[in-house]
């Protein structure tokens, strides 16, 4: 996704991660060089050579009531590999590699992030035994330790007879009972199936708006309906200014 501004910068936002097949289908289609894309893009499209472009990248982290629900995290490692990869693309070409910025997270804060989405309540205790060793404000990279989490986890899953791969990087199957089934978010779980499986096989979901209903389940539990044109209200003052 790329997302300009007036002063010709863009931004484009990216996330490496998911199972194998998926991470590395991203990365083929954007030819390892996203950056470049779109500086070639705004160059043609402005007629101006001094366009910018930053990519934030990210580290895929499932989280619950998603079709990605099912799916295996990526570990450290690969996402890191493919954080080099795109790094060594970037920098290939040094008549564009000075005007892309990257931004990015490495493996390891995504895997813990991981965890706390899809543990159920047995990671209470890992995070718990986080804290009492001194965690705090691991959301900031000078406070965060990836040891002290493995540890943690090890300490405190291992005798439950599950680990922090147990959590993260396993693929769950169609009938696993997940900690979050006994939450109504909406949407039925068959459909979040199938568009998982559409997503595996790089099958694109279209606009319900302007296509026949996926039966998903949040327009008749939510008491919603799909707007398919302007409603006469107005939302907010979009008067240039």
């Amino acid at each position: 996704m790329s997302i300009p501004n007036v002063s010709g910068r863009f931004s484009r936002v990216l996330l490496l991660g998911g199972t194998s097949e998926i991470g590395l289908a991203i990365l083929s289609s954007l030819h390892l060089d996203p950056g470049a894309e779109v500086i070639l893009a705004g160059r043609e499209a402005s007629g101006r050579k001094d366009i910018r472009c930053t990519i934030s990248i990210g580290g895929f982290v499932p989280k619950p009531h998603t079709p990605f629900q099912w799916t295996a995290q990526c570990d450290p490692d690969t996402v890191d590999s493919r954080l080099r990869k795109l790094r060594e693309a970037v920098n290939s070409d040094r008549g564009l590699g000075r005007n892309i910025g990257m931004r990015y997270h490495d493996g390891k804060p995504s895997v813990i992030e991981g965890l706390l989405s899809r543990g159920d309540r047995r990671v209470g205790k890992v995070i718990e035994r986080v804290w009492s060793a001194g965690g705090r404000f691991d959301g900031w990279s000078e406070h965060f330790s990836y040891e002290r989490w493995v540890d943690a986890a090890d300490a405190e899953l291992t005798p439950l007879g599950v680990s922090l791969a147990w959590f993260t990087t396993r693929e769950r199957d169609e009938h696993e009972v997940l900690p979050w089934d006994h939450l109504d978010s909406g949407l039925d779980k068959e459909w979040l199936w199938a568009d998982w499986q559409d997503a595996l096989a790089g099958q694109e979901q279209d606009d319900c708006r302007w296509t026949p209903c996926f039966d998903c389940g949040v327009c008749p539990s939510m008491g919603t309906d799909i707007q398919i044109g302007p409603t006469g209200r107005t939302l907010l003052p979009i008067t240039p200014v």
